[in-house]
């Protein structure tokens, strides 16, 4: 596993190549679909999984007290959780 921090750039696309190693370590093969997350001043780069949302979602219910139903500027527009669990493939239908 690496252990150590590598340093890799930024180009003017704002793409980053991970090296080998890490891809290697990580399992990671071209068109892996990853999951990016800010977490503070980092950026949290995981393969895609049902999982990994799932523990960003936690992470977030422990941040934000509720995110149950929000009222937004208007009145009849609302975000709700379980309408948002649904639609990214969470929660199904039923």
């Amino acid at each position: 596993m690496v252990s150590v921090g590598i340093i890799v750039k930024v180009d003017k696309q704002g793409r980053v190549v991970l090296p080998e190693d890490v891809r290697k370590t990580l399992g990671i093969e071209g068109e892996t679909e990853m999951v990016c997350r800010v977490v503070g001043n980092r950026i949290i780069l995981e393969r895609f999984s049902v999982e990994a949302i799932s523990k960003a979602f936690a992470e977030l219910e422990e941040i934000a007290p509720s995110l149950d139903t929000e009222e937004v500027e208007e009145k009849d527009k609302y975000v709700d959780r379980e309408y948002a669990l649904r639609k990214i493939g969470i929660r199904s239908n039923s």
